[in-house]
C-alpha cells in the first residue's frame, strides 16, 4: 500500500508537465477510479461548473487472439455520477486546453478509443524517476484513495458507493489494518453528530413530490448510487416530504445532491438556479433502460426516462424532462428547461426553444 510520502511523490509527479494520461492518473489517485473506468472517461463526462463526474462506460478487452491490444468501449454496470473535492477540479480546470472537444477522452487527448494502457508508461516513469516504488499502477492509485478516505473517517458504505464496490466487506479485509473499532462510541450518547463531524452521503434530495417526483425518484433508485432519497414540497401532507421547497439550504449538508422534478418550466429554471448557487450537486439522471447515444450532451438537472432514446450528436440543455419512450433524432437542440412528455419526439435536425413543452405523443 502506498504512503503518503510516496502519494506526495507521485502527486508532485503529476502536477509536473501535465498531460493527458497525467490526468487520468490524477482521477485515479483523487477519486479511486479504476484503469477501466478512467479509459472510457471523456470530457463531456465532467461537468465542472456541478464538480461531477459521471461515470457511464468503461474500456474492456475483449476475447480472443487479439485481447491484449484491442479494446471496447462499453456501457457499465455500475453508472454513477461522483462529486470531486474543490482541488480536483482546480487541476481539472488548468487541464482544459488538452481537449480540443467534449469527444477527447481524459487518457489520450484524442477522439478514438483508447489502448487499454496508455497510463502506464508514465506511472513507471514516475517510479524510474522518484523511486517511489518497484512498481506502480492504476490500481495502486486507486486503493491510495480508499485508504486515504477510510483514514478521514468516510463511513465504508459512502465509500463502497462511491468506487462502485458492492459489498462493503470487500474493503473491511482489503483496508482491515487501516480500520479501528472505537467501542466506546457506541456504548456514548445517541444524540446525532455535530453536522462538520459527519461525512457527506451520497443522499438526494428531489425538489417536488407529484407525480414527476415520484419518477425521479424511481430512476434514482433504479441508478442505484444514493443511499437515501427524500422530498422537499409546499405540501406536508405528502410521503416522504422534509419541509417545503423554501427551506432547501437547511438540507445541504444531509443531502449535497438535490435534483428539481417539477413540470413547470419556469419555477425548474429558478429552483435550479437557487441549488447551485447555494453550493448543491445538481446531477444529470439517467434511468439505465434509456438509449443515450455517447455524442449526445445534456447539462445538470436533465432526467432521461426509463426507455428515453437520444440518438447521436443531439445537444441537450439544462433542466430538460425528457419523459418515458420520448425520442430526440440525431443532430436535434433541445433548448433549456424543455419538457418532452411522454412519447414525444423531436425530429432530426429540429430545435426545440427553450422552456417548450412538447405534448404527449407530438412529433416537433
Amino acid at each position: 500500500m502506498l504512503t503518503e510520502q510516496q502519494c506526495n511523490l507521485i502527486e508532485r509527479s503529476l502536477n509536473e508537465d501535465v498531460e493527458p494520461r497525467k490526468v487520468a492518473a490524477y482521477l485515479c489517485l483523487h477519486m479511486g477510479l479504476m484503469l477501466s473506468e478512467v479509459s472510457a472517461l471523456r470530457w463531456r463526462d465532467i461537468d465542472l461548473k456541478a464538480g461531477t463526474v459521471s461515470i457511464a462506460h468503461i474500456i474492456g478487452r475483449p476475447k480472443g487472439s487479439d485481447a491484449v491490444r484491442v479494446a471496447e468501449f462499453l456501457p457499465t454496470d455500475d453508472p454513477r455520477v461522483l462529486p470531486m473535492a474543490p482541488e480536483l477540479q482546480e487541476y481539472l480546470q488548468q487541464a482544459r486546453p488538452l481537449y480540443k472537444s467534449e469527444d477527447c477522452f481524459v487518457m489520450t487527448g484524442g477522439t478514438e478509443v483508447p489502448a487499454f494502457y496508455p497510463m502506464q508508461n508514465v506511472l513507471t516513469n514516475i517510479c524510474n524517476k522518484y523511486h517511489v516504488a518497484e512498481t506502480l499502477s492504476a490500481m495502486d492509485l486507486r486503493n491510495a484513495f480508499i485508504r486515504r478516505r477510510i483514514q478521514a473517517g468516510v463511513d465504508l458504505y459512502s465509500l463502497c458507493t462511491y468506487v462502485g464496490i458492492k459489498q462493503p466487506n470487500v474493503l473491511a479485509k482489503r483496508f482491515a489494518e487501516y480500520l479501528s473499532a472505537d467501542l466506546s462510541s457506541v456504548a456514548g450518547s445517541t444524540a446525532p453528530l455535530p453536522s462538520e463531524a459527519q461525512p457527506r452521503h451520497m443522499n438526494l434530495l428531489i425538489l417536488g413530490a407529484g407525480s414527476q417526483g415520484h419518477v425521479v425518484r424511481e430512476t434514482a433508485e433504479a441508478i442505484g448510487i444514493f443511499e437515501k432519497i427524500a422530498f422537499l414540497d409546499d405540501n406536508l401532507e405528502l410521503p416522504g416530504v422534509l419541509d417545503t421547497l423554501s427551506n432547501y439550504r437547511n438540507y445541504l449538508e444531509a443531502f449535497p445532491v438535490a435534483f428539481v422534478a417539477i413540470g413547470d418550466n419556469q419555477l425548474r429554471r429558478t429552483l435550479i438556479e437557487r441549488l447551485e448557487q447555494a453550493g448543491f450537486i445538481v446531477p444529470v439522471l439517467r434511468h439505465p433502460t434509456a438509449t443515450i447515444s455517447p455524442t449526445a450532451k445534456a447539462g445538470a438537472g436533465t432526467i432521461f426516462e426509463a426507455k428515453t432514446i437520444v440518438n447521436a450528436s443531439v445537444n441537450i440543455g439544462k433542466g430538460v424532462i425528457l419523459a418515458s419512450a420520448s425520442i430526440v433524432d440525431h443532430g436535434a437542440t433541445v433548448g433549456d428547461y424543455v419538457h418532452l412528455a411522454a412519447g414525444a419526439m423531436v425530429q432530426k435536425g429540429a430545435k426545440v426553444p427553450d422552456g417548450t413543452k412538447v405534448s404527449s405523443g407530438t412529433i416537433y
